[in-house]
């Protein structure tokens, strides 16, 4: 049987790809523990953006989502796969990615940034759970969708700039002193 919640799903904050989290993930499933089933609740708590190859696909949306979302992966691992000249076999899943998940990854992977191209796998997903909601307005597949897109905008949220560019300098100083240490070990050599 499927359950409504009619109460939950209309106090819940508007989602936008565009803006930071309305409420944090601990707070939305502190606020589901006492409004939804037992099985509902346990399915919640176990969603994760990263999906393994060896785990099982559930039905309805949730495995609707997670069989577009291993498509984008195993697309952009095809892609990653040719560019570096390695077997693919490896780093993909049974899923073979459709057409339009393979225009996707290859618009992601020609990217000017990581960061673009993380924008627009992320943009790509929030299109796919639009779809998925059409029907399930106060089941626990709305409920769902709504604890993915959360997790997609907490992620895009740790994205700062700043720190990715300190991280960066940080690294590019660190093979600096490698290399200078390299070049001054060899030099007291000779």
């Amino acid at each position: 049987m499927n359950y409504n919640y009619y109460y939950l799903v209309t106090s819940l904050p508007t989602l936008s790809p565009d803006t930071p989290p309305p409420i944090r993930r601990e707070d939305f499933l502190t606020l589901c523990k006492g409004h939804v089933k037992r099985s509902d609740f346990d399915t919640l708590k176990s969603i994760q953006l990263v999906v393994s190859k060896q785990k099982e696909i559930p039905s309805g949306v949730l495995g609707a989502f997670l069989n577009f979302e291993r498509g984008l992966k195993n697309a952009l691992a095809r892609l990653r796969s040719q560019r570096l000249g390695v077997e693919i076999q490896n780093f993909i899943s049974r899923e073979t990615p459709d057409h339009e998940q393979r225009l996707i990854a290859e618009e992601a992977f020609h990217a000017p940034s990581p960061l673009k191209g993380e924008e627009i796998l992320n943009k790509a997903r929030w299109r796919y759970l639009d779809e998925l909601e059409f029907g399930h307005y106060f089941d626990r597949h709305r409920l769902f969708i709504f604890f993915i897109k959360l997790l997609i905008l907490e992620r895009v949220a740790l994205f700062d700039p700043e720190r990715g560019m300190r991280t960066l300098r940080s690294i590019l100083n660190l093979e600096q002193v490698k290399t200078h240490y390299f070049n001054v070990f060899n030099y007291n050599e000779k």
